[in-house]
């Protein structure tokens, strides 16, 4: 069933996934100059998370010996490595370290402000972000981020704000377009969802969070023909797409047809065992099914609202 706590969840998984967790640190991590002077920088560039804590520890260790550059460089890197650990507060203390080293890196300010945004520190996050944007206007990325962490804290406009400046700067990426979409469905303007959904398939035709969120837009409106043509596309690109799969069978189910609603829900829960949704689906089929079988009239079933959140 739908819920504003799962639109919630929904809305903050797409804009975490997109936009936040892009601004954690790359697998490129912060190069050095002049090869440093200390053994440790083989290790301090690893990909590996232990190796390259390892590494910047014996760097850090004589880290005054080092250039500015490549002392930003070293906090940086191993912040990078907790981060990936999941070690998000000894992270926050070296992107710390890094900006007192220098105060202006937006790397820095970007990764911490993802750290804290990932500790639910979101004024602390938009703190950050704050100081990227101010630096750079034109950060797409800090923008998204930002709208992400105000979105968390319930303050809609502003998140909408954000959302909205990343889509007069973003050209060619869709993701303004897809956060900015989930959030209007999230408030029930079904039509600009649409308007950015479609938008957003337009800078990519295969994206299926774009057509399982405008599918979803359709449904809300009752326009059933238009939110399984969107389901079935987004199912035709990953046949495995759960919640496009609960999603088609309660289009399914708007319309009466409730084999094909379960067998949508009952092919979810091959995919996602026990999940409540398309369990419910599938036992409300199975009895409205007996009923029509047994010549009852009338099914009494209304079309259930969507939840996003299957994945």
């Amino acid at each position: 069933m739908f819920s504003v706590k799962r639109v919630r969840a929904s809305l903050l998984k797409i804009m975490s996934v997109l936009f936040v967790s892009a601004l954690s640190p790359l697998p490129a991590y912060a190069e050095h100059e002049n090869d440093g002077v200390n053994p440790g920088w083989s290790q301090c560039r690893s990909t590996n998370p232990d190796e390259r804590i390892k590494g910047c520890d014996q760097v850090i260790s004589a880290v005054s010996k080092e250039t500015k550059h490549n002392q930003l460089a070293a906090y940086i890197n191993r912040a990078s490595a907790y981060q990936a650990k999941g070690d998000i507060s000894k992270a926050i203390l070296d992107y710390s370290k890094a900006l007192e080293v220098d105060a202006s890196s937006l790397v820095a300010l970007s990764a911490r402000g993802a750290a804290y945004y990932t500790m639910k520190e979101y004024d602390k996050a938009i703190a950050d972000y704050d100081k990227v944007i101010n630096q750079d206007k034109s950060n797409v990325s800090a923008l998204l981020a930002r709208a992400a962490a105000w979105r968390s804290q319930g303050n809609n406009d502003k998140s909408l704000n954000d959302l909205t400046q990343a889509t007069k700067l973003e050209k060619k990426n869709n993701s303004p377009f897809l956060a900015r979409g989930a959030l209007y469905h999230a408030l029930g303007e079904h039509d600009k969802a649409i308007s950015d959904y479609s938008e957003a398939l337009r800078r990519d035709a295969k994206n299926t969070t774009a057509y399982n969120g405008r599918g979803a837009c359709h449904y809300a409106k009752s326009l059933y023909d238009k939110a399984l043509a969107d389901f079935d596309a987004a199912l035709k690109i990953d046949e495995k797409y759960v919640s496009a799969l609960v999603n088609r069978a309660n289009a399914w189910r708007g319309k009466k047809d409730f084999t094909r609603a379960k067998a949508d829900y009952d092919s979810a829960l091959l995919l996602k065992p026990g999940l409540p949704a398309a369990q419910q689906g599938t036992q409300d089929m199975a009895r409205l099914l007996a009923k029509k079988a047994a010549g009852e009239a009338g099914s009494g079933d209304k079309a259930p609202k969507l939840d996003h959140d299957h994945d």
